[in-house]
């Protein structure tokens, strides 16, 4: 993982995270907010070194790089359809991330 994979966290809070915000008539409030909770969550699983496999969140616990590679994915994948009005392919999205955080 690298600079560029930091890069893309960032860049879907800003436009994917905030583009879902700015749709709330798309995508239920709590739904949105539950959202950008987790994806907070979610970057700080960055890597202190590009070859490292494992990361740590804030909490202390313990993901591999390629976990969070995943969870990146899928909460790129719930914005979508959070922009698009699917609301319960958002939370099965969601769901899947929270889940994964949850196991650690």
């Amino acid at each position: 993982m690298n600079a560029r994979w930091g890069s893309v966290i960032s860049g879907w809070l800003l436009v994917g995270g905030a583009g879902c915000a700015t749709t709330a008539n798309a995508c239920d409030a709590m739904l949105t907010q539950s959202l950008e909770h987790t994806a907070r969550l979610v970057a700080a699983l960055r890597p202190d070194k590009p070859a490292q496999t494992r990361v740590f969140a804030p909490d202390g616990s313990e993901h591999t790089a390629g976990e969070a590679r995943w969870m990146v994915g899928e909460l790129v994948r719930a914005g979508r359809a959070c922009r698009q009005g699917d609301d319960a392919e958002a939370a099965r999205h969601l769901q899947a991330v929270r889940s994964a955080l949850r196991v650690h």
